[in-house]
């Protein structure tokens, strides 16, 4: 039986993740800066994984958190499955992080994401966009409901909002 008591190392590597997300980068110097601070931590989450220290809902989630800011495939494949098992032992905001990850995975070799999850910020109108191609026509209707995603209407007045007010933050 897996421990209840969350993996502070984790939370720690979680919380210098979002950190890094609080702001838009706009140097490439800065932007390499984070790649490498990314790569670090998903290497450490590695590490604690096969350790057997990576066992909680919470531990689970913010593991895929970070992979889910990967830099190939490989790391959003992680990222899905890291949020799949939290969201089967019932943690709710994991639900859309696998779908999140899955249109990441997908969008990484090329393909349409599914959900509509993914945005993208034009820097020069301070506002965000679908990340283009979607192709959600095999979805269930109550799909997007179940996994906590919102209508991509609903989701680009979130980003915009937050972009308006200068909150410059990022999408996850």
């Amino acid at each position: 039986m897996p421990p209840e008591t969350d993996n502070l190392r984790i939370e720690e590597l979680h919380a210098a993740d979002q950190a890094d997300r609080q702001r838009v980068l706009t140097s490439a110097k800065e932007i390499e800066a984070l790649k490498k601070r990314d790569l670090a931590r998903r290497q450490e989450v590695l590490e604690l994984i096969a350790r057997g220290e990576v066992n909680t809902q919470k531990d689970l989630y913010r593991c895929a958190v970070i992979f889910l800011h990967g830099a190939e495939p490989k790391d959003f494949v992680v990222s899905h499955r890291l949020a799949m098992m939290a969201a089967i032992n019932g943690d709710r905001p994991s639900r859309w992080l696998a779908a999140a990850s899955l249109d990441r995975f997908l969008m990484s070799l090329g393909l349409p994401q599914v959900y509509g999850t993914q945005f993208e910020h034009d820097a020069e109108q301070n506002r965000y966009q679908l990340r283009l191609p979607i192709d959600d026509s095999a979805i269930l209707h109550f799909e997007k409901r179940f996994f906590g995603v919102p209508s991509v209407m609903e989701r680009l007045s979130q980003l915009n909002r937050k972009a308006s007010e200068g909150a410059g933050g990022k999408p996850a």
